[in-house]
């Protein structure tokens, strides 16, 4: 299969996953008097076991890198207010930590080094 097509089909899953855990993100459940992030934590380990999977599976960060995108793309359109002003992720913590913490965890699993060798 061409380079571009990989490429492509990364990006597109990336996406896919970005707008299934979106709304996830935001599921929470109290215990006693803590409040427990689920949703959040659910979120942010299925997109970097995504990115991850990406990054073992090929000899480039090319495939990684575009699964990363479409990820990021995704959330950040999702963060934007609609054409009735709501919007999906909204601004308090949980909502901040999953528009930032999946770009932050992307780079540091696209930059470290291939697991493969040369």
């Amino acid at each position: 299969m061409p380079r571009p097509v990989k490429w492509l089909i990364a990006a597109v899953g990336g996406a896919l996953i970005a707008a299934v855990t979106t709304p996830l993100a935001q599921a929470s459940v109290d215990i006693v008097d803590i409040t427990i992030p689920w949703g959040l934590v659910a979120a942010l380990l299925t997109v970097t076991a995504y990115v991850l999977g990406l990054r073992l599976m090929s000899d480039t960060r090319m495939l990684a890198l575009f699964g990363a995108i479409g990820v990021v793309v995704v959330i950040m359109v999702l963060s934007l207010p609609g054409p009735g002003g709501g919007v999906i992720v909204p601004g308090n913590l949980s909502g901040t930590l999953w528009a930032a913490a999946p770009s932050l965890i992307f780079v540091v699993l696209i930059a470290f080094p291939s697991p493969r060798g040369r």
